[in-house]
């Protein structure tokens, strides 16, 4: 009788044995997958500031929210000033600046990081809503893990949430048969007014039309299908209207039509040749991806996953261009699983939603996850936070001087050198954040896309004559130059130049007697 309570009921079952909610044990995993990711952005937190470019958008940005004026013309090089330039991307410039003028470089990386951990929690949240949780928790934290070694703290990081985000949406709309929310409208003007590559979005939209038409009962039919039939389902009005308003939404920008038009002007650039992430693909350079696509190509030769026609295309589509433009390479590997999440539930049905809501046993993980997702979220945050201080209380977190040659600068600026200078590409950013104009610098893919100019600055290969055409013709006062540019070894043998400084990283030359 021990077991019965005075009342003659079972006495309760013990919290150990109670049943938990599927939804509080899929809390508990996308906790998991923001830890798993915010601990290896947080030990990468360095690594963000690699890359020259962030110091001129920051310095852009900067500009803009002191005078309240975006530029229409070149102000930042010696070579090219006065020339049309925009700042297409100026939103992310401005929120780069804001944390770099509120919290100095921990605020650009805690910046980058927020972005990238909310792209994290969209990708698993299209994992999950057809894969049970473990899978999508792997999955998520696999491709993540694989695109980490292109993040970096530029617009192309602030954007990937928004990016990510309109692509899934207006993929999973189709899939339900409906049509794109109007709030995604001001996903596109967000995304046009942070990164370039937002006319990805256009394309994304308009197959993903196509998807939703080729699943449509009225396609199926396709002898019953006329323009009429179709204009008067309420749902596809909605999707033409939603394609026509999206270049609409993207000319919600300061550059009006040029946000579109800019583009477009990439395709013809000779600078785009030297310029590592617009480099097409090399198979077997990089031995990861080499490796995701030799897999992903037996995985689908072994397995019966089958999607549309159109997915297809479109993922063959971002397939190419990350081929084609390495710098694609991010959406590559974040966008295709969570893209097929439904197609690998129905291949493999074990692995689906459905199969783990039916399974009445919950794991000691699952059971852990769905007891304490609030506990796991706060020990989430504490985590990253925790990562983080390692790096900022080094003083790690900042440029390194491959990009940002402080010493070499500060030489320059107490020897009183004054003049244009002669600088490598990768300092371009430095000299801008610096108030300093450059002679290239990393707005090559809009501004220096002059054939000869590229073809002297990138190709003279140590030619003599080269150099000195290009010391005269661009009055050039100084130089900075990594240690291994040829023009580094020419200008030693000239006795007209020597070196003001010189270490691991940057190489300053003046002419003799200055």
């Amino acid at each position: 009788m021990s077991d019965i309570t005075h009342h003659g009921s079972a006495a309760p079952s013990s919290t150990a044995t109670q049943p938990v909610a599927p939804a509080r044990i899929m809390a508990g995993f996308a906790a998991l997958a923001l830890l798993a990711a915010g601990l290896m952005l947080a030990m990468a937190a360095p690594k963000l500031l690699n890359d020259p470019d962030t110091l001129w958008h920051i310095a852009l940005g900067r500009d803009i929210v002191t005078t309240g004026i975006f530029p229409v013309t070149d102000s930042y090089s010696h070579t090219f000033a006065g020339e049309p330039w925009i700042a297409k991307q100026w939103l992310s410039g401005v929120l780069l600046a804001l944390a770099h003028m509120g919290s100095g470089w921990t605020g650009v990386v805690a910046l980058t990081i927020g972005a990238l951990l909310a792209t994290m929690a969209i990708v698993h949240g299209a994992l999950a809503r057809h894969l049970n949780p473990v899978v999508a928790l792997l999955l998520a934290v696999w491709f993540f893990a694989m695109a980490s070694s292109t993040f970096l703290a530029r617009p192309h990081a602030l954007a990937l949430p928004v990016a990510v985000w309109f692509i899934i949406h207006v993929w999973q709309a189709a899939a339900r048969g409906a049509a794109p929310r109007w709030a995604a409208l001001g996903a596109m003007v967000l995304w046009a007014n942070m990164h370039g590559g937002f006319t990805l979005g256009f394309v994304a939209t308009a197959v993903a039309f196509g998807h939703f038409l080729m699943q449509d009962p009225l396609w199926a039919r396709w002898r019953r299908w006329t323009p009429a039939l179709i204009w008067r389902r309420r749902t596809v009005r909605n999707w033409i209207a939603f394609l026509a308003l999206l270049p609409i939404a993207a000319c919600i920008h300061p550059y009006g039509w040029q946000s579109i038009a800019s583009t477009f002007v990439i395709a013809d650039n000779p600078a785009l040749a030297h310029i590592g992430e617009w480099r097409p693909y090399a198979f077997g350079e990089d031995r990861v991806l080499t490796l995701h696509l030799v897999a992903g190509i037996v995985f689908l030769l072994a397995t019966g996953l089958r999607t549309s026609l159109a997915k297809a295309a479109f993922l063959t589509f971002l397939l190419y261009i990350s081929l084609a433009h390495i710098r694609f390479v991010t959406l590559l590997y974040l966008l295709p699983a969570a893209l097929l999440a439904s197609e690998i539930a129905r291949a493999f049905p074990a692995l689906s939603l459905e199969s783990w809501r039916a399974r009445p046993a919950r794991d000691a993980l699952e059971r852990l996850a769905g007891r304490y997702p609030r506990g796991l979220m706060a020990a989430a945050a504490a985590g990253i936070v925790l990562a983080l201080l390692a790096p900022v209380s080094s003083g790690s977190v900042s440029p390194g001087a491959r990009t940002y040659p402080v010493a070499a600068l500060e030489a320059v600026r107490d020897a009183g050198i004054a003049g244009h200078v002669l600088n490598g590409y990768d300092f371009g950013g430095a000299l801008i954040f610096k108030g300093i104009p450059t002679f290239i610098d990393g707005r090559a893919d809009r501004l220096f896309d002059n054939g000869a100019f590229i073809a002297a600055h990138f190709s003279a290969d140590g030619d003599a004559d080269a150099l000195e055409a290009t010391l005269v013709e661009h009055d050039i006062g100084w130089t900075l130059l990594p240690p291994g540019d040829p023009a580094v070894a020419l200008l030693d043998a000239r006795a007209d130049w020597v070196r003001l400084y010189s270490d691991d990283h940057a190489v300053v030359h003046v002419p003799a007697g200055s």
